[in-house]
């Protein structure tokens, strides 16, 4: 399988955080190892600077197009030494929230068809390394809530074909 480091479908974003690479680049990565009878792994990041929900989804949508085998999803994580360390210690960057990574996350496996393998859906980093979110230094805080939110909303692909809605909040 073959790996690619998305991280975000759009230019924009790309751009922004240093990737060296757009979205074009990573459609002609994937479909070179697909031609070649590779399977294609993306792995994607919520909670970029800039990025809304909407723009997870839109990242998910065109890498689906695009052909992929496999997802490594998981939340934006702020480590010591950073630009976007730099950023977050001026207060100018925030770490996402659980609640927010698990309802974007949720939706985006809600709205995978089914026979895309989601390898890894949260990941974890330690202090003094990992700044924000702090939540994140324990794997399995996200993966938990994940596992809630689609026991309550729906498994993977059972929202194939409808547009993306907030859930109303209880």
């Amino acid at each position: 399988m073959a790996g690619a480091g998305l991280q975000t479908a759009h230019d924009k974003t790309l751009h922004r955080i240093n990737r060296g690479h757009d979205f074009a680049c990573y459609q002609r990565t994937a479909r070179l190892a697909r031609e070649r009878g590779l399977k294609v792994c993306a792995h994607l990041i919520v909670g970029l600077p800039g990025e809304s929900q909407g723009h997870c989804l839109q990242t998910l949508e065109q890498v689906v197009a695009t052909g992929v085998d496999g997802i490594k999803l998981h939340p934006l994580h702020i480590v010591k030494g950073s630009i976007m360390a730099k950023a977050w210690q001026a207060g100018r960057l925030d770490g996402i929230e659980l609640e927010a990574y698990t309802v974007t996350a949720g939706e985006m496996i809600r709205h995978t068809p089914p026979e895309v393998i989601y390898h890894r859906i949260s990941a974890s980093a330690r202090r003094p390394t990992l700044l924000a979110p702090l939540w994140c230094e324990n794997r399995w805080t996200g993966m938990v809530e994940l596992d809630r939110y689609l026991n309550q909303q729906g498994a993977q692909g059972s929202a194939l074909g409808r547009s993306w809605v907030a859930p109303q909040a209880e």
